[in-house]
């Protein structure tokens, strides 16, 4: 099937849940393949413990049918040979029976011990296995957020003069290097700001409509937004402002939680989820 041409992110995700074989396809391209085969491993780890609980408990059955049997023959023994020789056997029978009954404890004793070791051996082999599971799945999740972090930045990137231009005029992305000869002719930079500035996700220029004003867009970009997402948009626009450059802290995400937000509309900093703006009055200007 001839893929139509899209251009929003809606107009792609109808396509993808109508023809399966494209959507299986992107997945086979976004989702390592160690993550993919991840629930069939889990799976096959579960069905192995299982089975080899149930061979345990089969051994323990089987050792204590075979006791009772021995039990049970050397009981029969016994009554044959008091009822051949009652009087002769009675003391020997009853030495006897001590002596089985020190042993079958002994026996009995020993069973349990083996039985805690082996028990004590799978659950210490079940903890190693699901601590191992655990941090294989850890890494994997650790790995789509990251890919899901990078799509989203990428995402702004391409999208920052459409996003922007309803409040800015030419917007364009630009790296901090190209505002660092400004800057350091102001006063130079510390390492610790050129750090931060070299790590911003995303910055953008452009001339505000309402007064003209030519602006920086601090903006970082995260799928979860969290308070730390505005303490380093806000910080990292500081250090801008602090030279002169008027600077507007943005966070952009597709999930947030209220505390965030809230730390957004506090510290004055806009706010972009999914694309749209939910705090816009710091890119308005005065």
């Amino acid at each position: 099937m001839a893929m139509p041409i899209i251009e929003t992110v809606e107009q792609l995700a109808d396509f993808l849940e109508q023809n399966e074989e494209w959507r299986r396809r992107i997945y086979s391209i976004l989702v390592p393949r160690e993550l993919a085969r991840l629930p069939a491993e889990f799976d096959e780890f579960r069905a192995e413990t299982r089975r080899e609980f149930e061979s345990v408990r089969t051994e323990m059955r089987e050792g204590f049918e075979q006791l009772r049997a021995e039990i049970r023959a050397s009981e029969e023994q016994l009554r044959a040979e008091i009822r051949a020789s009652e009087e002769q056997l009675r003391a020997e029978i009853r030495a006897s029976e001590e002596q089985l009954r020190a042993e079958i404890r002994a026996s009995e004793e020993q069973l349990r011990a083996e039985i805690r070791a082996g028990d004590e051996q799978i659950r210490a082999e079940m903890r190693e296995n699901s601590e191992r599971m655990e941090q294989k799945i850890q890494k994997n999740t650790d790995a789509i957020a990251e890919l899901k972090g990078l799509s989203l930045e990428q995402y702004y990137r391409n999208r920052a003069r459409a996003l922007f231009g309803r409040y800015f005029r030419d917007v364009r992305v630009i790296d901090w290097i190209d505002l660092e000869e400004p800057l350091e002719a102001v006063a130079p930079l510390t390492e610790k700001e050129r750090e931060e500035l070299s790590v911003v996700d995303l910055l953008a220029h452009g001339r505000r409509k309402t007064d003209g004003q030519e602006v920086v867009l601090v903006i970082e970009v995260s799928w979860v937004i969290v308070p730390n997402d505005v303490e380093r948009a806000v910080q990292r626009a500081k250090i801008l402002s602090q030279r002169g450059v008027v600077a507007t802290p943005v966070v952009a995400g597709r999930e947030i939680d209220d505390e965030a937000r809230e730390a957004a509309r506090t510290a004055g900093c806009a706010l972009v989820m999914d694309g749209r703006f939910e705090l816009d009055q710091p890119l308005r200007g005065a």
